[in-house]
C-alpha cells in the first residue's frame, strides 16, 4: 500500500515465539519462510482457524498472533 512506510515491520507471535515480519506479509509467504507447505498445516490467526483459501488471502499486521499446527493424516 502506498501509505505503508518502506521496510515497516510488524511484531507478531508464531506458536508463542515473537518475531518481526514485513507489514502486510501474506500468511502463505510466512509459511514458506518457515519451511512449511501451506497445504500441510492448519493456521489459526487472531483466534480463528483459517481455511486454505483464507490462508492464501490473509496478510499480517502488527500484534497478530498465529498458531500453526501440522496436519497429520493416517490411520
Amino acid at each position: 500500500m502506498a501509505d505503508r512506510p518502506t521496510g515497516a515491520q510488524a511484531r507478531i507471535v508464531v506458536n508463542g515465539e515473537a518475531r518481526e515480519v514485513p507489514v502486510g506479509l501474506a500468511v502463505a509467504d510466512l509459511l514458506v519462510q518457515l519451511g512449511l507447505r501451506p497445504g500441510s498445516v492448519v493456521v489459526e490467526l487472531r483466534g480463528e482457524a483459517l481455511t486454505p483459501s483464507e490462508t492464501a488471502a490473509a496478510h499480517l499486521a502488527d500484534g497478530d498472533v498465529l498458531e500453526i499446527v501440522r496436519a497429520v493424516a493416517g490411520g
